[in-house]
């Protein structure tokens, strides 16, 4: 579900930001499908990254076979959204794809950064998890 939704991410990004996007922007793993190159990182907590003139754009992509409205975030992607937010020059994006292997019905919900003060309080957390922490014993 992941290649098609950021293979649609990809055409959405290209119209949003048509001089800036190239294939280099593709960060994620799904790249080597569509793309020459890298075969790109899935732990850099983002999928694309365009840079403007203005601002430096992570968009993290995000799908449901339905209409959906909820998506989980990594650790990574937690992280990344954090930093992200307290900067003024970086802006983390959720990309949302809902009925994503329905070509009649999907669509790109652009959805702002899910961590940041200024707008956390436009999502509800659903379910929390935790993140495991290792350390080694002196």
């Amino acid at each position: 579900m992941s290649i098609a939704s950021e293979w649609l991410a990809r055409k959405y990004i290209r119209r949003r930001h048509p001089k800036e996007m190239s294939d280099d922007c593709w960060m994620s793993s799904n790249r080597a499908s569509f793309c020459m190159g890298g075969e790109g990182d899935d732990s850099l907590g983002f999928d694309f990254r365009v840079e403007t003139a203005r601002h430096e754009y992570l968009y993290e992509v995000k799908s449901a076979l339905d209409e959906g409205g909820e998506f989980e975030l990594s650790a990574r992607e937690l992280e990344i959204a954090g930093s992200a937010s307290l900067e003024r020059k970086r802006r983390f994006r959720i990309l949302y794809m809902p009925f994503v292997f329905d070509p009649t019905r999907w669509r790109v919900l652009p959805l702002c950064n899910p961590v940041s003060a200024d707008t956390r309080n436009r999502f509800q957390v659903v379910r929390s998890g935790s993140v495991r922490h290792r350390f080694e014993r002196r």
